[in-house]
């Protein structure tokens, strides 16, 4: 969650310079390395939340897992119309929802595997 917000809380020109450090490694558009960013980002959140729930034994830890990401992606995009050149945007929600989903739901898959 702090480098979620270390990113969010870069302004218009740091997060260009960031994404474009990336470019030197994948040779695809800018806005294919910052909505892939956003889905890995979200995808280690729901790996880690998923499993701190479950290791305080929460009941539906997938679930409240995944409403915590779908809440702290909110929260985040909101940070961002506070920081200058930068915009809530509603697709991020979704790209973090769907990165923080698949993890969990991979992850869910592994465990019911190993009972």
């Amino acid at each position: 969650m702090m480098l979620i917000f270390y990113f969010s809380n870069q302004n218009a020109e740091q997060s260009t310079q960031t994404s474009a450090w990336f470019l030197q490694f994948l040779p695809v558009s800018m806005h294919f390395i910052r909505k892939l960013a956003h889905f890995t980002i979200y995808a280690l959140l729901g790996y880690n939340t998923l499993y701190m729930y479950k290791n305080y034994n929460v009941k539906r830890y997938a679930l409240i897992a995944l409403l915590t990401c779908i809440l702290y992606a909110c929260s985040d995009e909101w940070h961002q119309s506070f920081v200058s050149g930068r915009s809530p945007q509603i697709t991020d929600i979704c790209i973090d929802t769907i990165g923080a989903l698949s993890m969990i739901l991979l992850n869910l898959s592994i465990i019911r595997r190993k009972r």
